[in-house]
């Protein structure tokens, strides 16, 4: 049988400046996939328990997915696994772009880093070669110098860089990758690298990726750009709006988030819209890397007033939720400046925003004052404060130090009832989606391996769209458990694929088996891939179980459980979480008391080693 899966490993000991080359076994290409899955294996196994995310100890794992480099529809992305400074749990984190391709075409399928640089590092990836190189000379530079600096250091212009900025070199906690102007962004994966002292991976690649069946691939590729075309909404919305495309239903339906989640939606949300400002900001329409069609990043330029001149690729709902929406800020040029500052000085702009929002609210509570904020009146919508106060952060400098620690611990800091509306779950912002209005997303949140992400436990937008479209039912806690694990086992193999989730929801399940098995010359079933993703939801609850994870750390803000929105079509509306846990955990086959999950789950899987470790979890 031919398997056109490389299987390569790149190992890579920055303490001992030594890298080695291995095989990743063909059990666990069978049985774990590729990125997400695979990625999710080699961490649990790799990690120690209990060690500093901020520690030589941890390691970063740079994962490509069987598909990636090849032609099918949204392909173009990698993934990294770590375990998060910012929540001490459980990270992965996707990025589209050119970096995951050109890794593929080098040869690698997985690049594995541990251990800490004397001095600092980038790592210089030439098809077989590669090698450590001085990154003195850029260590303080902006993510964009960075990558001019290197590609001119190497003399090749195609080189693609994953690199950090002064956020991630100042270990703030929600410090992002970037790689062109795309960020793998959730959970502080940027924070890691900085405590490695690896500026950046640059890569190149002459190889092209091996298709164990080209013809049959190259049918079923075509199959699935018609299965694209014919979903209108994506062919046609995501090209003109990207994923601004559904903020006007999200904001009527109440889902959108306004003022640190006081309010559900507002009126003022139409100077946010794509559909508002794509004719004066958005000077072209651009796709991650070829072969996706959608175009759904945008070119951005502000071309007058305090923010002209200010160049971005987005902003993006989540930018737009996190910087506008949170904040009150309606003002779409300084929502344009924030995104480019945080993709220059490599920070999450979901969990800027939102710290910077909770700092604003607890201005407004008197709970912080001038005193604490360097003499700056951090009032919901003053939208001149954000490039201000991301300045501040990425370099940890006065009150930037505090914000700088996220919301989560920030309320831990500040005390005064604070915590109330601090809104994270385990320490990671909450993305743009309100569960008061769409109930089945609060165990995204809740339940998610990444803690508050949206995207991880389930996939919010998809979700959000459809318990809109039932009515007042959405209101109702019967069902949301099984929407929410179709949704994330769903996302699991889209992941792990690697598949963009855009693309991916317009494909059959039938289309995508056909393109992994053509792709990689595997017989996996629709049943396979079923158990595959159920292997990746049980593997990252078991990694965070092994950290200390217990059903009350499965929560949310008292703001959502307690709250009720105070304006929009959900307004009153709270969350009842513990109805939803208990179904949740039984679809899941985890125990209702401790959340961790059941050894004859485990063992079904042939997840043995693991099953050994959560039975000790259980005796403890």
């Amino acid at each position: 049988m031919i398997h056109s899966i490389q299987r390569k490993l790149l190992r890579v000991d920055l303490t001992e400046r030594s890298i080695q080359r291995s095989v990743i076994d063909d059990e666990d290409v069978t049985i774990f996939l590729g990125g997400r899955v695979l990625g999710d294996i080699y961490l649990y196994r790799e990690l120690l328990p209990s060690i500093d995310p901020l520690s030589p100890e941890n390691q970063l794992i740079f994962g490509t997915g069987p598909l990636t480099g090849t032609s099918a529809p949204g392909s173009s992305r990698y993934i990294v696994h770590a375990k998060s400074p910012q929540t001490g749990l459980y990270m992965n984190s996707l990025a589209g772009g050119y970096f995951g391709p050109e890794l593929r075409k080098a040869g690698f399928d997985m690049v594995i880093i541990q251990g800490k640089a004397e001095k600092p590092v980038y790592l210089s990836i030439s098809n077989d070669n590669a090698e450590l190189k001085d990154a003195g000379p850029i260590w303080g530079m902006d993510t964009q110098d960075t990558q001019q600096f290197i590609k001119s250091d190497l003399q090749d212009d195609k080189v693609r860089i994953a690199c950090i900025g002064p956020a991630g070199e100042n270990l703030v906690c929600y410090a992002a990758i970037i790689s062109e102007r795309r960020a793998a962004g959730r959970g502080g994966g940027g924070g890691v690298m900085g405590s490695k002292n690896l500026k950046a991976i640059a890569v190149r690649g002459t190889n092209k990726v091996q298709i164990a069946d080209p013809e049959a691939f190259k049918n079923v590729v075509k199959r699935a750009y018609k299965d694209i075309a014919a979903n209108e909404a994506v062919a046609k919305g995501f090209p003109l709006y990207g994923t601004l495309m559904a903020m006007p239903t999200l904001n009527d339906g109440g889902i959108t988030p306004w003022r640190n989640w006081q309010n559900g939606g507002s009126d003022k949300a139409v100077n946010l819209y794509a559909q508002t400002w794509r004719d004066e900001y958005v000077k072209k329409d651009v796709r991650c890397s070829p072969p996706c069609n959608l175009k759904c990043s945008k070119l951005v330029l502000s071309r007058e007033g305090p923010h002209a001149g200010v160049l971005t690729e987005g902003p993006d709902y989540e930018t737009e939720y996190s910087f506008g929406a949170s904040c009150n800020v309606t003002d779409q040029a300084a929502v344009i400046e924030a995104d480019a500052l945080c993709d220059k000085l490599g920070l999450d702009t979901i969990s800027t925003g939102l710290t910077i929002a909770f700092a604003m609210e607890c201005y407004e509570k008197g709970i912080i004052t001038s005193n604490d904020t360097d003499g700056e009146e951090i009032l919901f919508g003053r939208s001149e404060l954000l490039p201000k106060l991301i300045h501040k952060i990425a370099y940890r400098r006065n009150f930037g130090a505090l914000l700088s620690l996220g919301s989560k611990r920030m309320s831990e800091k500040l005390g005064k009832g604070s915590e109330a509306f601090a809104m994270h779950a385990k320490g990671m912002e909450l993305g743009g989606y309100d569960p008061r209005g769409a109930k089945s997303l609060a165990l995204i949140y809740a339940c998610g391996s990444r803690g508050g992400c949206h995207k991880s436990g389930g996939a919010a937008n998809g979700q959000s769209l459809r318990e809109l479209s039932t009515g007042t039912d959405r209101f109702l806690n019967q069902g949301k458990a099984a929407i929410t694990q179709s949704f994330r086992d769903s996302r699991m193999i889209a992941d792990s694929a690697i598949l963009c989730a855009f693309p991916y929801g317009s494909l059959s399940p039938e289309t995508i088996l056909s393109m992994l098995n053509a792709a990689t010359g595997f017989h996996w079933s629709k049943e396979d891939l079923q158990i595959i993703a159920e292997r990746g939801n049980q593997i990252e609850r078991a990694f965070n179980v092994r950290e200390g994870l217990r059903r009350a750390w499965d929560t949310l803000p008292d703001r959502i459980l307690n709250e009720g929105v105070k304006t929009g079509s959900t307004a009153g509306q709270t969350v009842d979480l513990d109805v939803l846990i208990d179904d949740f955990y039984e679809l899941s086959g985890w125990d209702l008391k401790t959340g961790i999950p059941k050894l004859d789950t485990l063992k079904k899987l042939g997840l043995h080693m693991i099953a050994k470790d959560m039975e000790m979890c259980i005796k403890e």
